[in-house]
């Protein structure tokens, strides 16, 4: 996958104009790299991530020049679509370096199509360290062994691919199978029924008025 970029001077305030051109600002840095300020074409930038994610090296070239790069991080502004800025990290593909892995749930749970049950997944992506040429795409949990609630998966039963060293703690949970979450609903009892005259409610003939409450008087 190759995205072409241009070279930029820092530009401040000038990054709206650039974002309403269709660019997007971007940097790369990495090992013993300075870090170099870029220009992207927004729309090639999208269909390049939607394919490469933060774990598929991407060919970034720039000025005739191609580095192996991944992408970061992508910032983004709650009312305007699409990326504002990208970060790019340069890989040595001689080194090791620390990503993390997106986990992808497949299968389906007994529990769960029976309507029983819910998946509760607290872990969405593993730390893994590994060449940047052995980075897996997604880590794949199968829930079709977990029939039963209560049925649970950790990091330590995830199948791992060779030269790749998960970081994370082996007995930190993944995925379980936990009892449906039912929304109950404590229904009111209606004043009348709780012996409270209802708002407005004119109290029975030959009732003495409530405690406090002034008693009429002729003329």
């Amino acid at each position: 996958m190759e995205l072409k970029a241009l070279p930029r001077q820092p530009l401040g305030k000038r990054s709206r104009r650039l974002l309403r051109q269709g660019k997007v600002p971007a940097i790369v840095y990495g090992h013993n790299t300075e870090p170099t300020p870029i220009t992207l074409d927004r729309l090639e930038f999208q269909r390049v991530f939607v394919k490469s994610g933060r774990t598929h090296l991407v060919d970034l070239a720039i000025d005739g020049k191609t580095e192996k790069v991944l992408v970061r991080e992508i910032q983004t502004h709650p009312r305007r679509l699409g990326p504002i800025h990208v970060d790019f990290y340069q890989v040595n593909l001689q080194e090791k370096i620390e990503v993390e892995v997106p986990i992808h749930l497949t299968g389906e749970s007994a529990a769960v199509k029976r309507g029983d049950a819910d998946i509760l997944q607290p872990l969405h992506s593993i730390r893994v360290e590994c060449l940047p040429s052995d980075i897996p795409e997604a880590f794949e949990v199968d829930l079709t062994p977990l029939e039963e609630i209560e049925s649970e998966l950790r990091v330590s039963e995830i199948a791992v691919p060779k030269g790749v060293t998960v970081m994370d703690d082996a007995d930190e949970l993944v995925v379980k199978i936990v009892h449906k979450r039912e929304l109950k609903v404590e229904e009111e009892i209606p004043a009348v029924e709780a012996g409270v005259p209802a708002e407005g409610e004119a109290v029975a003939e030959g009732e003495a008025p409530a405690e406090g409450e002034a008693a009429e008087t002729e003329g």
